[in-house]
């Protein structure tokens, strides 16, 4: 028992990176609640939500093309201070609606300063963690992440979904979140490679992990955009909706577990387990739509998707070296980005075509899609070793 709780212990450095991404973690649980909420009152449709989430998507895609080369002028702590400042003016001014394309506008701004702050933090991270670490910290970090969400719609149901102190409140803790990286700066930021590292080079390096990425960011961003709306579909106010986004998120602890279990476990079966237990959670939400049945299904959801992310996460990490992390881990988040982004376009197609049922629809095919590929290159690899 000692042994294990002995692990748990990390540098002071670390502590202040794993207690930034917690508070920044609620604001993006809060704004999954809001946004959506303050745009379906408007009377803007489940596919234009979509679209305005994508934009969100293509800002972090076009940043991932510029980061290497800004966090390498900037250098880390003042990418990070420009991005958290930048990202919680917006999110003030954004309750201001005044038409759909300059709110668009502002969610491609939003998408390039989360993408600053988030990767260059997340790099940070990962050259501070030793190998021996990685895969508890990762889980910890993964975990904090899916415990600072599941908190961001508990306190939208208090503050309520369309009231302007929701959007004060995570603008204060984007805020607040850079400021406890402050201690940071008096330590020497580590060297960086400021190469990109081009999407078809991760490919070739490791097209499982690229796959597993793509369709993960696929279902996270489907399940975190259409869900509110989903649950107001089904006869949910927008509150008790978000709620399911808490659940999804309450998983979050098994992120810590998936990292003990990659001690012992192959990656790549955890990955395999992920992809089979999302796509019978939501074989089930497309045809019983009982509140209490939702929410475990949720839960149990969140449950693999924690398989799947620090496990891809882990691997992405040991293929490469430390002075590449921030490239690979912009191009791990790019490739992230693009599934986010096919998945709110097919999502919203989905939704419009389908009604609410088009929501989990979106989510069973990508599961199909990865576990076909799957088989096809397991199947390929076999022939491969047989041919020698």
């Amino acid at each position: 028992m000692k042994n294990f709780f002995r692990q748990l212990v990390f540098p002071r450095e670390l502590n202040l990176i794993f207690f930034s991404i917690f508070l920044f973690a609620i604001a993006l649980g809060m704004n999954a609640v809001s946004f959506p909420a303050m745009l379906n009152n408007y009377g803007v449709d489940a596919a234009h939500i979509g679209i305005a989430f994508t934009l969100d998507c293509l800002g972090g895609i076009v940043m991932s093309i510029f980061l290497s080369r800004i966090v390498g002028k900037l250098k880390m702590m003042r990418t990070m201070a420009i991005a958290a400042i930048a990202y919680s003016e917006i999110i003030l001014a954004i309750y201001f609606y005044q038409g759909f394309y300059l709110w668009i506008l502002l969610a491609f701004a939003m998408g390039n300063l989360w993408f600053m702050y988030v990767i260059t933090r997340q790099a940070w991270m990962n050259m501070l963690l030793t190998d021996e670490q990685r895969g508890i910290g990762l889980g910890i970090f993964s975990m904090l992440i899916s415990a600072g969400i599941a908190l961001g719609p508990v306190v939208i149901k208090f503050t309520g979904a369309q009231n302007y102190s929701s959007f004060a409140i995570a603008a204060f803790l984007t805020i607040f979140s850079f400021f406890c990286l402050l201690p940071l700066g008096k330590k020497s930021p580590p060297i960086l490679d400021s190469k990109r590292i081009a999407l078809h080079s991760f490919f070739r390096k490791n097209p499982r992990i690229f796959l597993a990425r793509f369709f993960l960011d696929f279902q996270s961003y489907v399940l975190l955009t259409f869900t509110v709306i989903f649950g107001v579909k089904i006869g949910l106010s927008y509150e008790i909706a978000g709620l399911l986004i808490s659940s999804y998120m309450a998983s979050g602890f098994c992120d810590l577990i998936v990292g003990f279990f990659l001690k012992k476990w192959n990656p790549y079966q955890l990955i395999n387990c992920g992809f089979l237990g999302c796509l019978c959670s939501f074989l089930l939400i497309i045809f019983f739509h009982n509140y209490q049945f939702l929410l475990c299904c949720y839960f149990f959801f969140g449950i693999f998707i924690a398989c799947i992310y620090v496990s891809s996460f882990k691997v992405c990490n040991d293929d490469f070296d430390a002075h590449e992390l921030v490239a690979a881990n912009s191009t791990f988040q790019l490739i992230g980005a693009l599934g986010s982004l096919c998945g709110s376009l097919i999502g919203g197609i989905l939704f419009n075509i389908f009604g609410a049922i088009g929501f989990p629809i979106t989510i069973v095919l990508s599961c199909l899609f990865y576990l076909g590929f799957f088989v096809i290159y397991e199947k390929k690899f076999v022939n491969k070793i047989a041919s020698f």
